[in-house]
């Protein structure tokens, strides 16, 4: 009996389209496991920066092409997002923010965080897939940096426009699949008072406790 429970286990396993075969090491035995990275509540964290238009890995390294130079755009695939209000950063003043999880070229799940002008665009983008009848999981959606000069101020900044692809349906299931089973978000952008605009159901809201705790080892 207990090895028909534990082949049902394993059939059950070999169902899900983001899981690979692997042999354990010490039992020789095949099991299965995500061929996605991901520690929940620390996503790899991508950032664009609006002041130079570049994409960069945690604020360092910033994103080549192959000849060396700052990539013109970034194109990823979403798996979960939210849009919220909240004041981030040491900021005083509630703004506007979006977070798109995304699984990057090296199979970590990773998000990136943009607000201001860019989330408008985003907004934009957002109208006409209503009309398409789609949502952002179903895309793959590209981000390109356009300058834009103020005509009263000598100052300059980059604004993220967007455009999109469909994506591959049976990638589309994989992906959401990966999303629904794990705890998709970002644990230091979590808090308490956030208001939310929009979010995608698979957006893990953490308990109110858990939010608090880590309020509390912040401070």
């Amino acid at each position: 009996m207990s090895n028909r429970k534990s082949n049902t286990a394993k059939t059950a396993q070999a169902t899900k389209l983001y899981l690979l075969p692997q042999v354990d090491k010490e039992t020789g035995e095949e099991i299965f496991v995500p061929k996605y990275k991901y520690i929940p509540g620390s996503p790899k964290q991508y950032r664009y920066n609006s002041q130079n238009g570049q994409f960069n890995i945690n604020g360092e390294r910033i994103l080549l092409d192959g000849k060396g130079s700052p990539i013109t755009q970034f194109s990823f695939q979403p798996i979960a997002w939210r849009i919220f209000e909240a004041p981030m950063f040491g900021r005083d003043r509630a703004d506007k923010w979006c977070e798109i999880f995304f699984i990057d070229d090296k199979n970590c799940v990773s998000c990136i965080m943009f607000n201001n002008t860019t989330l408008e665009e985003l907004n934009k983008l957002a109208e006409q897939m209503f009309y398409d009848d789609i949502t952002l999981a179903d895309i793959v959606l590209t981000m390109k940096p356009e300058k834009i000069e103020s005509k009263t101020e000598n100052k300059s900044w980059y604004i993220g426009r967007f455009s999109y692809d469909y994506a591959e349906k049976n990638k589309v299931a994989e992906l959401q699949e990966f999303a629904n089973d794990y705890p998709i978000f970002r644990r230091d952008t979590i808090t308490e008072t956030a208001i939310y605009l929009a979010k995608s159901e698979n957006f893990h809201i953490p308990p109110k406790a858990e939010v608090l705790e880590e309020a509390k080892q912040a401070a």
